[in-house]
């Protein structure tokens, strides 16, 4: 049997958020994380219905010196094509008619309840950019971390190129961080062919809708839709520093520090435009860096301030966001 208020508002709800003047009050978005990657993405519309395909050149002709009387090879390029699918993700907000009739700010309670939609979506979104993975849920698409776990592959068809290894080893305790150009020859959001970008609201009014038990009653439903994929046209448009353990970059040996920094100078210095790229570490690892900026001996991480009192961490120059969908328990990878 279903849970009675467990997809759909109720009484209960509906008092929860009642003021003491009995109007809708402010909700105060305790669950809201931070996940500015969303802010900082660019969207593209793909060229299939399902998502988009890339074709990157994989190999270049080798010219040859012509001597008189004498013919060259014939040469060629090799291109290579690469598929990235994209997912809808689909929501539904069912408000009894007759709840609705108690609230005297009717669209107040509904915004109410439509605020908490929004900030499930972008969770959801940040989450699947950075964590998705096909292999696990076919429903999903690849996001950075899985495009990013072989390391040391110096080719054009691997990003392995761009994963550079911060020597970490203790289980469950390390993390990551990813270096991104957004743009539509780089790394960017798609959409699919003819489709809407972003988060689309509909406002579908009144229907008729059934309990748990299939019986019907008339509410007012709002749906929520939104079809998005990820893509990375050039392997250089996306890197990952992996197997980073935070902690020594505050308890750790001057070498211990020097080897993490050489690892994030490596993977930026590897990255076909440096200069545009932002870096995405998790809370912890973003501490950890905001500490290192009190280290004698630490010359690659500044902090800006703006003319509003807002600092801005920086590393080689890379504008550095801390996500909470990042995860700090990761295990080694080799």
């Amino acid at each position: 049997m279903a849970t009675v208020g467990a997809n759909a508002l109720t009484l209960n709800d509906y008092r929860k958020r009642m003021n003491p003047e009995g109007y809708i009050d402010e909700i105060i978005e305790v669950l809201a994380l931070s996940n500015p990657i969303l802010e900082d993405m660019t969207w593209m519309q793909g060229n299939l219905t399902t998502g988009n395909k890339t074709t990157m050149r994989a190999a270049l002709p080798t010219p040859a010196i012509r001597y008189i009387n004498r013919g060259i090879t014939p040469d060629k390029s090799s291109t290579k094509q690469i598929t990235d699918t994209s997912v809808i993700l689909e929501s539904r907000s069912e408000v009894d008619t007759e709840l609705l009739a108690l609230a005297p700010d009717k669209e107040a309670f509904r915004r109410s309840e439509d605020k908490g939609f929004i900030e499930a979506f972008g969770q959801k979104v940040a989450n699947m950019v950075m964590y998705g993975n096909t292999d696990l849920d076919p429903d999903t698409f690849n996001g950075l971390d899985i495009r990013h776990r072989i390391m040391g592959v110096n080719t054009v068809t691997a990003q392995g190129y761009t994963t550079i290894d911060a020597g970490g080893t203790t289980a469950s305790s390390m993390t990551s961080a990813f270096l991104v150009e957004w743009g539509d020859r780089a790394t960017t959001g798609i959409y699919p062919r003819e489709a809407t970008a972003g988060l689309v609201h509909r406002d579908l009014g009144e229907k008729t809708v059934y309990d748990a038990a299939g019986k019907p009653f008339e509410a007012m439903v709002s749906l929520f839709q939104w079809k998005c994929g990820l893509t990375c046209r050039d392997y250089r448009g996306a890197g990952a520093v992996r197997n980073i353990l935070p902690s020594l970059l505050t308890t750790g040996t001057a070498a211990q520090k020097l080897g993490i920094m050489a690892a994030f100078l490596k993977a930026h210095d590897r990255m076909r435009h440096p200069e545009r790229c932002v870096l995405y570490v998790s809370t912890e690892m973003y501490t950890a860096l905001k500490v290192f900026l009190m280290d004698k001996n630490n010359s690659y991480v500044t902090r800006d301030t703006l003319e509003n009192g807002v600092p801005i961490l920086r590393f080689d120059g890379m504008k550095v966001v801390r996500l909470d969908c990042m995860v700090n328990n990761e295990s080694q990878f080799t």
